[in-house]
C-alpha cells in the first residue's frame, strides 16, 4: 500500500465513519420522534373521537328524554316511538345508534336491519372479541368505551370501530353508538410517510455533504501530493544535475591526471627503455627484452590516453562541441567500422559547459547503443545552431526500435533525457527515415548574439 493510499484512508475513513455515525444517530432519533409524535397524535385523535361520541350520545338522550321519562300512552308506545327516533337519528353516513336488551337481543339497528329481533349474545368479531357481551358489560358499569371490529356501511369492509354504550335502566336497554377509527390509521400512516420522507431527505443531505467533503479532502490531498511530488522532482533533478557536474569534474580531474601525470611518467619510462635498447647492441637477449618492453609501454600509453579521452575528451574543452563530435565520430568509425557522417555547427559561447558536456554524453551514449544493438552500417550526426535553439539529431540505418515504440525507453534513454531536461531541453525517440533509430534533441541557447563560425 502506497503512502498516498494510506494518507487517503487515514483522512477519509474517519470522515466516512463520523458521517455514518451522524446518519445512524439521526435515523434513530428521528424514528423515536416519529413513534412519539404518532402516539401523541393518535392519543389526541382518540380523545377527540371519544368526546365526539359522548356528545352524540348526549344528543340522543336529549331527543328521547321526555318520552323515556314520562312514557305517554304507555311503555310499549313510548318504546316504539323511541325506536323510531333512534332509527332515524344518524350522523354522517356511518354514524348511527343501536339498542340491545341485556340478554343480547337487538332492538334497533338502522344499517343492519336483519339483526333486529335476533339474539347476538355470542357474536364475535374476526379477532374473537364478544362484541355484544362487552358492550353490555361497559353499559352496566355506568357507560364505557369498547374497541372492536365491525362492518362499515360506506365501504362494505370490516374496520376498527370505537363503540360507546350506556344503560337505560328502566327499560333494560343498552344504547350505543360508535365511530370507525380506520381514518386514524390512515392519518398516522400519512404522518409517518411525511416523517420518513424528511428523514430520507436529511440522510441524503448528509450523504451529499460527506461526498463533497471526501471530494474536497481527496482533491486537497492530491494537490498537496502533486505539489510535494513536483518539489521532490525538482530537488531530485537538481541533485542529479549536481551529481553529474561532480562526476564530470571528477572525470576531468582524473583525465587530466592520467594525461599530464601518468602519461608523462610512462613517456619518461619509454625514453629510458629506448636508451637501454640502443645501448644493448652487444646483448641480443637484452635488446629483444627492451624491444618487448617498448611495445608494452607503447600500448600502455595508448590505453591511458584512450581512458583519459573517454573520461573527458580534451578536445571538448579546447576546441568546442562541434570539434569534439567530429573527433568522436572518427574514433567510433575507426573502432567499429561503421561509417559516421558528422555535420556540426559551432555554438561558441551560447551554450554552457554543462550543456555541451550533456550533448556530448548523449551522442556518446547513442554511439554505444548503435555498436551494441543497432546492427547499422551508417550513422548520421547533425548539429544545427539556430537563432534561439540548438538541434541535435543522431540517426542510424540499423534494425530500429520494436513496434510499438516504447514511451519511456530504457535506463539509458531516461538518463539521456534527464541530462537534456536539466538544461531546459527536450529529447525524443522515433523511427528514422532509413528504418533505424532517430534521437532528436532541442535545447535553448543563450540570448547572446551569435558569433560567426
Amino acid at each position: 500500500m502506497t503512502f498516498k493510499t494510506k494518507l487517503l484512508l487515514i483522512t477519509i475513513l474517519p470522515l466516512i465513519a463520523v458521517s455514518l455515525l451522524i446518519g445512524g444517530v439521526s435515523y434513530y432519533q428521528s424514528s423515536a420522534l416519529i413513534d412519539a409524535e404518532t402516539r401523541s397524535v393518535e392519543t389526541r385523535i382518540l380523545a377527540a373521537k371519544r368526546q365526539e361520541i359522548r356528545n352524540y350520545v348526549s344528543l340522543a338522550l336529549t331527543s328521547i328524554e321526555q318520552i323515556y321519562e314520562n312514557e305517554p300512552d304507555g311503555r310499549l308506545a313510548a318504546q316504539a316511538e323511541v325506536k323510531e327516533i333512534l332509527k332515524n337519528l344518524t350522523f354522517d353516513y356511518d354514524g348511527y345508534f343501536f339498542v340491545y336488551t341485556q340478554d343480547g337481543t337487538n332492538v334497533v339497528h338502522p344499517k343492519l336491519p336483519q339483526l333486529v329481533g335476533n339474539n347476538w349474545w355470542d357474536l364475535q368479531d374476526k379477532t374473537g372479541d364478544f362484541v355484544i357481551q362487552n358492550l353490555i358489560k361497559a353499559a352496566q358499569q355506568g357507560g364505557g368505551f369498547h374497541q372492536y371490529v365491525w362492518h362499515k356501511p360506506s365501504t362494505g369492509t370490516v374496520e376498527e370501530k370505537l363503540g360507546y354504550a350506556i344503560l337505560l335502566d328502566k327499560w333494560g336497554w343498552m344504547l350505543g353508538t360508535g365511530l370507525y377509527t380506520d381514518d386514524i390509521a390512515k392519518e398516522i400512516a400519512a404522518i409517518r410517510a411525511d416523517f420518513a420522507r424528511s428523514i430520507r431527505q436529511t440522510l441524503f443531505v448528509i450523504f451529499l455533504i460527506t461526498l463533497a467533503a471526501i471530494i474536497i479532502v481527496g482533491t486537497l490531498i492530491a494537490a498537496v501530493r502533486f505539489s510535494e511530488q513536483r518539489f521532490a522532482d525538482t530537488r531530485l533533478k537538481a541533485l542529479t544535475n549536481r551529481i553529474l557536474e561532480v562526476q564530470e569534474q571528477e572525470r576531468k580531474r582524473v583525465s587530466t591526471e592520467l594525461h599530464d601525470s601518468i602519461s608523462q611518467l610512462l613517456v619518461s619510462v619509454r625514453y629510458g627503455l629506448e636508451l637501454i635498447h640502443s645501448e644493448a647492441n652487444q646483448n641480443a637477449d637484452l635488446q629483444a627484452q627492451a624491444a618487448k618492453c617498448l611495445n608494452i609501454i607503447d600500448g600502455t600509453i595508448a590505453e591511458v590516453r584512450r581512458i583519459s579521452r573517454d573520461l573527458r575528451p580534451s578536445v571538448l574543452d579546447d576546441m568546442g562541441l562541434a570539434a569534439a563530435l567530429g573527433s568522436l565520430g572518427k574514433e567510433f568509425q575507426a573502432q567499429s567500422g561503421i561509417t559516421v557522417n558528422v555535420e556540426a555547427e559551432r555554438c561558441h559561447a551560447r551554450l554552457s559547459e554543462g550543456a555541451k558536456t550533456s550533448l556530448y554524453r548523449v551522442v556518446q551514449e547513442c554511439m554505444t547503443n548503435v555498436a551494441r544493438h543497432a546492427e547499422a552500417g551508417e550513422v548520421n550526426i547533425s548539429l544545427t545552431v539556430g537563432a534561439r535553439t540548438l538541434k541535435l539529431r543522431v540517426e542510424d540505418d540499423g534494425i530500429g526500435l520494436p513496434y510499438p515504440l516504447p514511451k519511456t525507453g530504457g535506463l539509458g534513454f531516461r538518463n539521456m533525457r534527464e541530462r537534456i531536461e536539466t538544461y531546459g531541453g527536450k529529447l525524443s525517440l522515433s523511427r528514422g527515415k532509413f528504418g533505424g533509430t532517430q534521437i532528436d534533441v532541442e535545447m535553448p541557447l543563450d540570448n547572446a548574439t551569435a558569433m560567426a563560425a
